[in-house]
């Protein structure tokens, strides 16, 4: 059986106001095994941000535990990478597409060939070697993204988390996205861990799909996802299985919103 890479244990996070803590993620626990590809869903508002800021180290935690490989995540570290959502404020519009991409191994004192080696394989996994010397505010919003993800990529990560990284973009990109992911995916082995609000991206990406509850969120569904691979957006998406997943994955998280209405519990902290 496959070892699990990432161990998320009873997490917890909470906001001080002037009122006194509010929680955004009440209890959460999940793990994610080497290779798989895990998405996380739930509710507007229910915190998915605040928790894969707390996974990747960039935000303490309140209560709880991250693990990565048996080891404690509390900052920021390597074999861990993150892709925004908001291309347009991860990326410096003054820098090139070579320099965005390389930022992250300069600040780990790659060598200058590891460097160029690097930045050379990522941009060509993206499908971007023609626009390394282009800045930016030159490429479409598509474009952007696909430089996000090849930052993401050239630290060579056993872990990529990414929240909502195809949200900012239209319909006909988004899918081209989506399946530039699974190429990488499948190319690479890296585990992901991607954060959507789109429930038709989740069943269609993932292995497993874990779903919150409205916040402070915790985990309500952890369904898999049996869908043969390679996946196709047309033939996969007209298959009777792909309709029952979707359909069982928003009855989840409708239901969720149901009992927290009832229970008259608090919300989360805005995104």
């Amino acid at each position: 059986m496959t070892a699990a890479v990432l161990e998320v244990a009873d997490l917890g996070k909470s906001y001080r106001s002037r009122k006194g803590d509010v929680p955004a993620v009440r209890s959460i626990t999940f793990d994610v095994k080497a290779g798989e590809f895990v998405s996380v869903v739930g509710p507007s508002g229910c915190g998915k941000t605040t928790l894969m800021m707390c996974i990747a180290g960039l935000l303490p935690i309140t209560q709880g535990a991250v693990s990565f490989r048996g080891t404690p995540l509390t900052k920021p570290r390597d074999g861990v990478a993150v892709v925004f959502q908001d291309y347009s404020r991860s990326l410096f519009p003054w820098l090139t597409v070579v320099k965005n991409v390389a930022l992250p191994l300069k600040d780990r004192k790659v060598p200058t060939a590891e460097i160029r080696r690097r930045v050379t394989h990522a941009l060509e996994m993206v499908g971007l070697g023609h626009a390394a010397d282009l800045h930016p505010w030159q490429l479409s919003g598509g474009m952007q993204q696909r430089v996000a993800i090849a930052r993401g990529l050239v630290v060579e990560p056993e872990v990529l988390i990414m929240d909502e990284p195809f949200a900012s973009v239209d319909a006909q990109t988004r899918t081209s996205l989506e399946d530039l992911l699974l190429r990488i995916w499948a190319e690479t082995g890296t585990t992901v861990l991607f954060v959507t609000h789109d429930i038709d991206e989740a069943v269609y990406l993932s292995d497993r799909v874990i779903v919150l509850s409205q916040g402070p969120s915790v985990v309500v569904a952890d369904l898999p996802i049996g869908l043969d691979r390679p996946r196709d957006q047309v033939a996969t998406k007209q298959t009777s299985l792909f309709g029952q997943l979707r359909g069982e994955v928003y009855g989840q998280v409708m239901a969720s919103r149901k009992r927290t209405s009832l229970n008259g519990e608090p919300a989360a902290v805005p995104r």
